[in-house]
């Protein structure tokens, strides 16, 4: 079959060349190879994003000397979709999981804002903390970074935050 192709590039190529000589243009040099392609070479495109892409997600960031790596490292590993794209900086401080995301100040308890409290949760569940306690913050404004989701210890079970009832 590898044959029959460089066979057919070659005929081609005899056609081709006196046609564009008589137009006075130079046709292209190739060379016929008979070497079987590679699987490399057959293979679909990797699946990995290009490494632009992961530049631009981590240039968003705001990392300092107080982010903790580990966590980021982890994040980044297990997830890759529009909840993980919201993360700007995590931070810890014992126990205490602080994720800084660039979601507005009214994404209190929305989908995204648990989601990240969860993955919060799994990561330090991981590490064999007990006493887990995480914080999804807002975006910097006037409030400074205000708690979107969080857990608050043992007795707290979920990441939505709660509000204090007033008093009647």
């Amino acid at each position: 079959m590898v044959v029959g192709v460089s066979c057919l590039g070659l005929g081609v190529t005899a056609v081709v060349v006196p046609l564009l000589a008589a137009r006075g243009e130079q046709a292209p040099v190739r060379t016929a190879s008979i070497e079987e392609p590679t699987a490399a070479a057959l293979a679909p495109a990797a699946q990995a994003p290009p490494p632009a892409e992961k530049t631009e997600k981590k240039a968003k960031r705001k990392e300092s000397k107080y982010s903790d790596k580990e966590a980021l490292a982890y994040f980044d590993e297990r997830w890759d979709d529009a909840t993980h794209r919201h993360i700007t900086d995590i931070r810890t401080t014992g126990s205490y999981l602080r994720i800084y995301t660039d979601l507005p100040e009214t994404s209190d308890n929305s989908p995204a804002s648990l989601r990240l409290c969860e993955r919060g949760m799994r990561y330090l569940a991981e590490l064999g903390v007990k006493k887990r306690v995480v914080f999804v913050q807002a975006r910097t404004g006037g409030n400074g970074n205000p708690v979107l989701a969080n857990v608050l210890g043992p007795k707290d079970d979920d990441c939505r935050v709660t509000y204090p009832k007033p008093k009647s």
